[in-house]
């Protein structure tokens, strides 16, 4: 399997092992491959516990991590998986086809798909029950993925991972991984989450034996719990697995019936952090086009938002949304959202949750006419719905108790006044789908913000003759239904996944969804350091960005200009409140959303790099680089959150730039109406001597805007 800048090779032993014999730098030739397992003369080091297997089941003499565990109909819990034969659909689709040594009717498919441009392998596999009794799947991981031994016995390897709680996405962590240890991300929770990301990233420590340059990493495409583990051994051999979270798991096949994982995609660069940043957030957007009719088209960028929770919060009342409206409207913004409270008897958050229908005393004619209204004055209209849960102060839970999730005996936990709808009964489905898609429908909604405000407890399935366990896997497959349905109905409506901020952003929710809401958390100098670890895997279009008055306490102001600057960086949303701004705050905004507009089609599409990380300490500094694809280009946005030892910033040095093109530099400081600086320079003196960025110097809360441009005079 052979990408642009990578090949990934698997072969069959004499013996039928199915093991991976090269991931890595692309090769020109195969004829010193050779598919063996591992010699051992050691009784406690089988040799089939170091093979490089491509899906290593539990059974035999392995004892490293296994990735699929099942019990089969006459008590043997164990399986020596064999190969038996291959099928290649084309250049980029190829499935292996395995069967039980001794039971040929039980059989896994290994499916691989490749994204030849981007370097990314998408795996999974497919488990068929030929035999005449029930299989229990105990364990489902994905795939397991073995990058090469270490080049020496003291090279040292370090572990990216994405770690965070609620506002507080996203934080990039480094761990060295060491023989013995295994690490482990996860989340038992039932979705994403925000404690830890499904993302790993695996790199060299760069030393005189290894300049450090190749990166491993990768990413799971589930919306449900999830777990990845890296184990080395001290040899320097590590394997990663990951996929469906075994706690509570399970899976029962009648004869017949078959089972797919989740995908599990990974890729190599030897390009550095950079290279990984490049090609996984491609790989995303090219999945999302496939899926979704909003995205198929570049030149459609993502609306400028304006969200009136912050100007409300509960008291939405039709006459205020106008009012808000009508001050949106002229800043530029193309899209205003009604958020929570419009539904029901919503005035607070302990009722209303599951009766979708506006409230009469605040919408006495419905949502219509506030719809046209918007519609009026040239914008789109939104609005933020939470389907899958439920107060019990609400008609929907007096009507269907039942339809929550829960166990007979055991309290119905309740977090934020609510509870969560079983989406894997088809009947919760149903409800959901009716209701949401009748408001949409009936008052003309372009745009809806899915929220989910809680982790899930008490997961069964009632009245359904199957295995209890099932549930974690339905629900996530019911909240995907619901969305794919939605886009199937809808395919021009935008939609928004958002669970308490950023705790829905994964790759299968992007191929239903069209953008995420990063973080509940709007201050600009925290969001810096929550979207420098969500670019790692999300597009820049789909990560969006709110301008609030978050973060101006104890004599801190932070200006409207540095607030602008940080969502900048993908989908740009306005989330203050309009009612106390200025009329210079308002010709401010003005002027900073025309140029984001102009800026957009970069922004929007482009590579994110980050030319100087987030700092936790000394002078506070960051720069983003987003580069058009053909480096004709590049928007780079930098930020001075304070300056402790007053010492000037050094310039700032771009890359991927073309040598020998003339830029035309252009610099945006605190004025949007006017260019501080404007000059040319060569890619070549531009990536080598830098821009110096002295409007930045000495102070607290600065930024800039650079916009780069090839040059034709």
């Amino acid at each position: 399997m052979v990408t642009k800048k990578s090949t990934y090779v698997v072969g069959a032993t004499a013996d039928g092992y199915v093991i991976n014999l090269h991931w890595g730098k692309r090769l020109t030739q195969l004829d010193d491959l050779n598919a063996t397992v591992p010699l051992s003369d050691q009784s406690q080091n089988p040799p089939i516990s170091y093979a490089m297997e491509e899906l290593p089941a539990f059974g035999g003499l392995r004892y490293r991590d296994n990735v699929l565990k099942v019990d089969l109909p006459d008590g043997t819990r164990e399986l020596n998986l064999l190969y038996s034969g291959a099928k290649s659909k084309d250049d980029t689709l190829l499935d292996i086809e395995l069967s039980d040594g001794n039971r040929t009717d039980f059989k896994v498919t290994l499916h691989y798909e490749l994204d030849t441009e981007n370097d990314m392998i998408r795996r999974s596999y497919t488990v068929e029950n030929g035999l005449k009794g029930r299989v229990n799947l105990d364990l489902a991981l994905s795939a397991a993925w073995h990058p090469p031994t270490a080049l020496d016995v003291d090279e040292k390897r370090e572990l990216l991972t994405l770690a965070g709680e609620w506002n507080n996405e996203a934080q990039v962590q480094s761990t060295e991984l060491k023989p013995g240890i295994a690490h482990t991300i996860q989340t038992p929770k039932g979705f994403t989450d925000h404690v830890s990301y499904p993302y790993f990233a695996i790199r060299q420590v760069p030393s005189e034996v290894n300049p450090g340059t190749e990166v491993y990493f990768g990413t799971l495409a589930w919306g449900g719990s999830w777990e990845i583990t890296a184990h080395t051994n001290t040899y320097g051999y590590t394997r990663i697995t990951g996929g469906m979270h075994h706690l509570d798991f399970g899976w029962t096949l009648e004869p017949g019936e078959s089972f797919t994982t989740p995908v599990f995609i990974a890729g190599f660069t030897d390009e550095g952090l950079p290279g990984a940043r490049r090609r996984l957030p491609r790989h995303a957007r090219k999945y999302q086009q496939l899926s979704l009719q909003t995205q198929k088209n570049d030149s459609l960028y993502h609306p400028v938002l304006y969200n009136s929770w912050e100007a409300v919060t509960f008291d939405v009342t039709f006459d205020k949304q106008v009012a808000l409206a009508e001050k949106a409207a002229p800043l530029g913004v193309e899209l205003f959202v009604i958020d929570d409270g419009w539904f029901g008897d919503r005035n607070n958050d302990s009722a209303g949750l599951g009766d979708w229908y506006p409230n009469k005393e605040k919408f006495p004619n419905g949502l219509k006419p506030l719809a046209d209204h918007v519609h009026d004055l040239g914008m789109q209209f939104g609005v933020w719905f939470e389907p899958e849960s439920v107060n019990p102060n609400s008609n929907l839970y007096r009507e269907h108790p039942d339809w929550v999730l829960y166990y007979d005996g055991v309290p119905r936990y309740e977090a934020r006044n609510q509870l969560l709808l079983n989406l894997g009964l088809p009947e919760v489905q149903d409800y959901i789908y009716d209701h949401v898609s009748s408001i949409i429908e009936e008052n003309d909604i372009d745009y809806i913000k899915w929220d989910m405000n809680r982790p899930y407890q008490g997961v069964t399935m009632h009245h359904y003759d199957r295995n209890p366990r099932e549930a974690w896997v339905l629900i996530a497959r019911g909240y995907q239904n619901l969305l794919a349905k939605l886009k199937k109905r809808f395919p021009n409506l935008w939609i928004e996944s958002c669970a308490s901020g950023g705790g829905r952003m994964d790759l299968s929710v992007l191929e239903h969804a069209d953008q995420v809401w990063t973080s509940d958390n709007t201050r600009p100098d925290a969001r810096l350091k929550i979207q420098y670890g969500a670019s790692l895997f999300l597009p820049p279009r789909a990560m969006y960005g709110w301008v609030t008055e978050s973060g101006d306490d104890n004599n801190v102001h932070i200006p409207l200009s540095f607030r602008f600057h940080t969502s900048f960086m993908g989908g740009l949303g306005i989330g203050a409140n309009l009612n106390k701004y200025s009329d210079d705050d308002m010709k401010e905004s003005t002027a900073w959303i025309a140029l984001y507009k102009k800026l957009r089609p970069v922004i929007q599409n482009g590579d994110l790099d980050w030319l100087v990380p987030p700092s936790k300490v000394g002078e506070m500094i960051a720069v983003s680089q987003t580069t058009s694809k053909d480096q004709q280009e590049a928007v780079i946005l930098a930020f001075r959150i304070s300056s402790p030892f007053s010492a000037p910033m050094n310039p700032v040095r771009p890359r991927f730039l073309k040598d020998d093109v003339v830029y035309r530099v252009q610099i945006w400081l605190q004025d949007p109406h006017k260019v501080a600086e404007e000059y040319d320079m060569s890619g070549a003196l531009l990536m080598h001597k830098g821009i110096s960025l002295d409007g930045l110097n000495r102070a607290m809360f600065t930024s800039a805007v650079v916009y780069l441009k090839e040059s034709y005079d």
